[in-house]
């Protein structure tokens, strides 16, 4: 018998330590002892004995697979190599037209919205389904030229200063997400953690260029999910 991690679940191997993400129930965990000890097994294809993986099958980290396919979801992203926010004060003075503050107004308030009334997972797979209608983009985003994102990220953050609504890294990220993929800019979604002490972080990216965070907190994370 095979077995898989679990549909909605993925992890990062930080600091020696197993993080994981469930969507599926919006929570982070990590393992501990002889359970920590199988799964490092499990994920290096080492033979792991039938009581720890029926242990593993109980605490809803594996299940059975058919094949060896899909052994183990861990975040696949390039690490951002510049920031558009830091960048953006280079361009401040070029001429863009008027940022759209009703449009990133309404993403933003409907975002805040779906987030309050939808799981998580459930406003995952619809920004990671509205990206790809409107991109044709699917798995890690193919960036678009450097310039292009600059222009319309800037576009979104000027806009958003006269939002009246504190700022979330989650509602932010997929606010610009949405915004980025009308204009057919494809962007991911980085999730990141820390281990001592705990804290998670999002931010939305293109290749290697981070958008609406610095390099130097981007780098404070290992990417846990990638959307």
């Amino acid at each position: 018998m095979h077995y898989r991690l679990r549909e909605n679940l993925s992890y990062c191997d930080v600091d020696g330590q197993l993080i994981f993400l469930d969507v599926a129930q919006d929570r982070y965990f990590k393992l501990t002892g002889v359970l920590e000890n199988a799964m490092r097994r499990f994920k290096t294809h080492e033979e792991v004995a039938p009581t720890l993986v029926n242990d593993l099958v109980a605490a809803r980290i594996l299940v059975e697979a058919p094949n060896l396919r899909a052994r183990a979801a861990i975040a696949d992203i390039r690490r951002p190599t510049c920031s558009a926010i830091e960048q953006l004060a280079t361009i401040s003075a070029q001429r863009i037209g008027m940022p759209p503050a009703l449009e990133v107004m309404a993403i933003v308030w409907s975002t805040r919205r779906q987030l309050k009334t939808r799981t998580l997972k459930t406003n995952l797979a619809e920004a990671s389904a509205y990206r790809d209608k409107n991109t044709g983009e699917h798995e890690v985003a193919t960036p678009a030229a450097p310039e292009i994102l600059l222009q319309a990220t800037g576009q979104f953050a000027r806009a958003r200063r006269y939002v009246p609504i504190e700022p979330i890294c989650l509602l932010d990220s997929l606010s610009l997400l949405r915004f980025l993929s009308r204009r057919g800019l494809s962007v991911n979604i980085v999730f990141g953690v820390t281990p001592e002490p705990f804290a998670a972080h999002c931010w939305a990216q293109a290749g290697d260029m981070v958008l609406n965070e610095t390099l130097f907190d981007a780098h404070a994370y290992t990417p846990i999910r990638v959307v």
